[in-house]
Parts: structure tokens; sequence; C-alpha cells
């Protein structure tokens, strides 16, 4: 799929920052075209996780701010925060088994994401 023109008040991401995978695409732009027509896209956000590491989501936006950045693809809108955006750093977003994947997601913080005491991982 190719990539839309990202809108004039949101800064692209980076080359590298965040991908998607086409299955991810798809799954992206079909929400999108499902959602309430005041929905800005889909922000992705990290927060703090337990002993596997951070944990990444998903939300609908209904605004985009300064310090957002976008990816921005044919029928989608991908949102994040600059902070959430420093922790997916070569990061991809999957989709499979009707489940949103985030790989790579330790590249920028490093670790495994497995908790050496409990064995949990960082599956989503």
């Amino acid at each position: 799929m190719s990539e839309a023109e990202p809108s004039s008040n949101v800064t692209p991401v980076a080359d590298g920052e965040l991908r998607l995978s086409p299955a991810a695409e798809v799954k992206m732009a079909e929400l999108l075209a499902n959602a309430e027509s005041d929905i800005a896209g889909i922000r992705v956000f990290v927060s703090g996780g337990g002993c596997g590491g951070m944990t990444y989501g998903m939300t609908y936006a209904e605004e985009v701010t300064e310090y957002d950045s976008a990816l921005e693809g044919d029928g989608y809108k991908i949102i994040v925060d600059a902070v959430a955006l420093n922790f997916l750093s070569g990061c991809e977003i999957d989709f499979a088994q009707d489940s949103f994947l985030f790989n790579n997601v330790f590249k920028a913080v490093g670790g495994s994401g497995m908790c050496g005491g409990c064995g949990g991982g960082a599956g989503f």
C-alpha cells in the first residue's frame, strides 16, 4: 500500500521508527473506515509494565497535538506522541489471528521482554 501525504499539522514518523505489516495496514484502515467521523486516527501508546517491560496498546484518537507524530498510509493514520515514539523505535505492528502484535519493541530500550523470575513474556 502506498503512503499518503502526511497532514501539515503533524510531524511524519521517520523511516525506521515504526512500521506496519501489510496485514496491520489493512486492519487499521478497516478500523478507521468503521469508526465515528470525529476520529483523527489510531493512537499507539506505551505505558509502564510489570516485570515483562513496557505495555503497548492502541485506542482511537479524537485529536492530534503538537507533540504527536503520524504514520499515514492508504486509509489509515497512526498517531504517536514523542515519548511513546522513543519506545517504538524499530517496532513493527503486525496483525495476526485477530490480534495486533508489537514486534521488535525492545530494540530502543534493550532487554529481552522476558521476566527472569516468572518467565512471563511481552506477548500481546
